[in-house]
């Protein structure tokens, strides 16, 4: 995202959304396109690496999303999100090594999975090791 061109916005204009995830999974809601019928399901990281991250749903995925509130299990968690976006996109990097942003998702990865590794949050987050056991401790 962050087209010149503004493609980025040009395809955001036509994602209706149908439905927002809420609650825990704050970051997540289900759109279709205007333009072409397709749902996608959409993980919206404006905390960390400020990316979007989209993948296609079958009608039959969309339909349990409006009807039962039963979501594909791609994005319910904030950290594989996180992966992601290191993965595959552009990543954040802070000019305060201190901010409340890394603090408070730290907390919220070590929340979600208890078991996770400082590496694996360092990874997610694209900081150091030693910057993620610092960051902990605050």
């Amino acid at each position: 995202m962050g087209d010149p061109d503004g493609l980025d916005g040009r395809v955001f204009a036509t994602l209706n959304r149908v439905r927002e995830h809420g609650g825990e999974q704050w970051w997540l809601y289900a759109s279709t396109c205007s333009a072409c019928g397709q749902n996608w399901m959409i993980a919206q990281d404006e905390r960390i690496h400020d990316n979007f991250v989209l993948k296609r749903v079958e009608p039959a995925d969309m339909e349990r999303i409006v009807q039962t509130s039963e979501w594909p299990g791609d994005f319910l968690h904030y950290g594989e999100v996180l992966r992601i976006e290191r993965e595959f996109g552009k990543v954040a990097h802070f000019a305060d090594p201190r901010s409340p942003a890394l603090v408070d998702t730290i907390h919220d990865l070590r929340r979600e999975r208890p078991d996770i590794s400082i590496e694996d949050i360092a990874f997610a987050l694209a900081i150091s090791a030693e910057s993620t056991e610092r960051l902990l401790r605050m």
